[in-house]
């Protein structure tokens, strides 16, 4: 599949000044009525990452050499960022391929971590907030809406799974979602409110990307993981070690034997991310202090 143009982003986003800080901030809810949310009349969230658009900040602490479509797609949505004078961390919603195991949300967890923003992890496979409901049934909310609430971040990086078991409803549902040129003014009916979407960084995650419905794919930057080379693959682990160390808020054990562990990673080259972290976790866990 060939590459597509990068979605625009358009500029009007609807900014508040900052509530702490030098933190800008976006409305994110606001209601249909004059009758206020159930958390406020109207909702600003932060928007982050603006220290980290520069050279030293996100590409630097990514660097996932062995992926050269990913870095250069972050590269390019950093600098249109400070081109336009945005001072926080957002991309073009993303078409993420790769075959199980290559380490898709692996990416998408350390982009947000780079970035210095949340990751939310949303499974396109169930639609029950999508589903009719009648009295005396509650209309369910859009789950990345409350999540977003929740992390306080109008600019989280959302990763969208099970796309390959997603029903129509669901597939025309995130396209709508993802859509640059509408989704700063998203109607969620079970909250009676007007959502902004338009800052967020979408990465829809599919084995086959050619496979995603068209009404989908034609909103998003195709980019395909090529994985590492057999003689990469201590970057990999080392990559692996790094998220598992962050996820931890440790550093590196003193006992850890880590040639031991690069020794031990030679013979996991056919293993998935999830089970090379897996695995690293659990020899972190062992030496790790007890809290």
């Amino acid at each position: 599949m060939t590459g597509r143009a990068l979605v625009p982003v358009d500029t009007a986003i609807d900014q508040v000044p900052a509530q702490s800080g030098n933190v800008p901030a976006l409305i994110f809810a606001r209601s249909f009525s004059s009758r206020p949310l159930s958390f406020s009349t109207d909702v600003s969230l932060e928007l982050r990452g603006g220290d980290r658009l520069g050279p030293t900040g996100i590409l630097c602490d990514l660097d996932i050499e062995w992926e050269p479509q990913l870095m250069r797609a972050v590269s390019d949505a950093c600098s249109a960022q400070r081109v336009r004078g945005r001072d926080w961390f957002s991309m073009p919603g993303i078409l993420l391929g790769g075959e199980a195991g290559a380490g898709r949300t692996h990416v998408a967890r350390w982009l947000a971590r780079a970035a210095g923003v949340p990751h939310i992890l949303f499974d396109a496979s169930s639609d029950m907030f999508l589903r009719p409901f009648a009295r005396p049934d509650v209309e369910l909310p859009i789950p990345i809406s409350t999540a977003m609430v929740a992390s306080g971040c109008a600019n989280p990086v959302v990763s969208i799974v099970g796309i390959e078991e997603a029903t129509y409803e669901m597939v025309s549902f995130l396209s709508r979602m993802v859509d640059a040129t509408s989704n700063a003014a998203f109607p969620d009916q079970s909250l009676a409110a007007v959502i902004d979407y338009s800052a967020v960084t979408w990465i829809i995650q599919a084995r086959d990307i050619d496979a995603v419905p068209d009404r989908l794919s034609c909103r998003l930057n195709p980019i395909e993981l090529q994985g590492v080379e057999p003689g990469q693959h201590e970057l990999r682990v080392i990559d692996v070690l790094g998220e598992v160390l962050a996820d931890r808020a440790i550093v590196v054990p003193a006992d850890l034997d880590l040639d031991g562990l690069f020794a031990s990673a030679r013979g996991w080259l056919g293993r998935s991310t999830d089970e090379i972290y897996r695995f690293v976790d659990d020899l972190v866990g062992f030496h790790a202090p007890p809290f």
